[in-house]
């Protein structure tokens, strides 16, 4: 990467390429061909589909990597879709929100804020775009609160950006600690799995890292939540 690139590249930690697809996909509960299809876009008989969330810009080693605010975008679309939020729905409440709010719309805090009326304008279009496709049901309205309300509550903002996520109680993923990775206060989860599967005690684990036992049943949970999500 040449000097003038790398200037230019965003100074926000949240923004920092940390994790491959196949972690993104794990931590944001997608399969990880939809994390490349919404980054990379897609062709099927002959249609292109592309892209409408926009990686970092850099590539380390040359591989696609994810920031932590994609991260978040693709566990937010991710999270829609499985509330039967329709794909172009989706898609083109992005366009809106990115038109309103700049790049990476889904990681802002303002979408999660006032994101139902995004919604509802993007599901109209689309509805009157394409007639095989309605407008958000009243049900759909209903499922797309707790969504919008469950990131707003689960990561901390820092002027309008993301600097940290919990997606469960006591575990957060940080650029700044543990290399991003999901971890409870500042001890990777998946080094407490890997001891407590060696047949450590939970209380053996905790006392040895200076955790509560709630620290490590958490983590342990999240890290049973991503094998069973696999």
């Amino acid at each position: 990467m040449n000097r003038a690139k790398e200037s230019q590249l965003p100074s926000r930690p949240s923004a920092k390429p940390l994790y491959i697809v196949a972690d993104a996909a794990r931590y944001g509960h997608a399969k990880p061909n939809d994390v490349r299809r919404w980054l990379e876009g897609y062709t099927v008989k002959g249609q292109a589909y592309p892209p409408f969330l926009e990686p970092p810009t850099g590539r380390p080693r040359g591989k696609l990597a994810l920031s932590l605010e994609n991260l978040i975008e693709v566990a937010f679309v991710a999270g829609l879709k499985r509330k039967s939020i329709p794909l172009p729905t989706i898609r083109k409440a992005h366009r809106i929100a990115q038109d309103e709010f700049g790049e990476f719309p889904f990681a802002r805090q303002p979408v999660f804020v006032g994101g139902r009326e995004i919604f509802m304008r993007a599901s109209e279009y689309v509805a009157h775009e394409a007639e095989h496709l309605t407008n958000l049901t009243k049900g759909g309205q209903r499922a797309l609160e707790p969504v919008l309300h469950e990131y707003l509550e689960q990561i901390t903002w820092e002027g309008g950006w993301p600097v940290e996520w919990y997606p469960r109680a006591g575990v957060s993923l940080n650029p700044g600690i543990s290399f991003g990775q999901p971890s409870v206060r500042g001890i990777r989860t998946e080094i407490l799995r890997s001891r407590f599967l060696a047949s450590e005690s939970v209380e053996f684990i905790a006392e040895d890292f200076g955790l509560t036992l709630q620290d490590v049943e958490e983590a342990l949970r999240f890290e049973l939540a991503l094998e069973q999500a696999a």
